[in-house]
């Protein structure tokens, strides 16, 4: 119950900045709250995933963008916007600032540093923050464009009323046999 509890209460404050980032963004008034909450199902369920030793952080951030993107899909479909609208400011909170910063701070310690040993330990804090920062802004990357690939034709016509799939593929076939 306590692992639950956390994850919710990581979920609010990761709420609070999706709907920061959405605001800012100045999308559509209807789309605010849903970035918000599909921050914190992101989030909050990354921190869930966490909880398990089966998901490094890197997995964990997957499974949470390509959730989001998923879900982002049946909301854009409510709401008729393009899903990066709902999707990206919701996204955002999880990219690894934290692990960058580290990072940045590492390497100015090493250029900085004269003692040899002390080199080799801030070499490795260097890789390793770095290819965790890598990593999750990857896993997030691909995450979310999984599901824009695989569901490429629903979000083009996500924003268009009464639009037939048969005639849209019709009209695609005859441009491509046009070429």
């Amino acid at each position: 119950m306590d692992i639950v509890f956390s994850a919710i209460i990581d979920g609010c404050f990761a709420a609070v900045a999706g709907l920061g980032f959405a605001f800012a963004c100045n999308p559509p008034i209807k789309t605010l709250f849903l970035s918000a909450l599909l921050a914190a199902i992101a989030h909050g369920g990354r921190f869930y995933l966490l909880q398990f030793d089966v998901f490094g952080l890197a997995s964990a951030t997957f499974i949470s963008a390509f959730t989001i993107g998923l879900i982002g899909l049946i909301f854009a479909k409510k709401v008729r916007c393009p899903m990066e609208i709902i999707t990206f400011p919701a996204l955002l909170p999880m990219i690894p600032g934290m692990y960058a910063y580290r990072t940045i701070l590492s390497i100015t310690s090493f250029a900085s540093e004269n003692d040899l040993e002390k080199q080799y330990k801030l070499l490795i804090e260097i890789t390793n923050n770095l290819m965790t920062t890598i990593s999750v802004a990857f896993a997030i990357a691909v995450g979310i464009s999984i599901t824009l690939l695989i569901f490429h034709e629903q979000s083009l016509m996500m924003t268009r009323k009464g639009f037939q799939l048969e005639e849209y593929l019709k009209n695609k076939e005859a441009f491509n046999n046009i070429k």
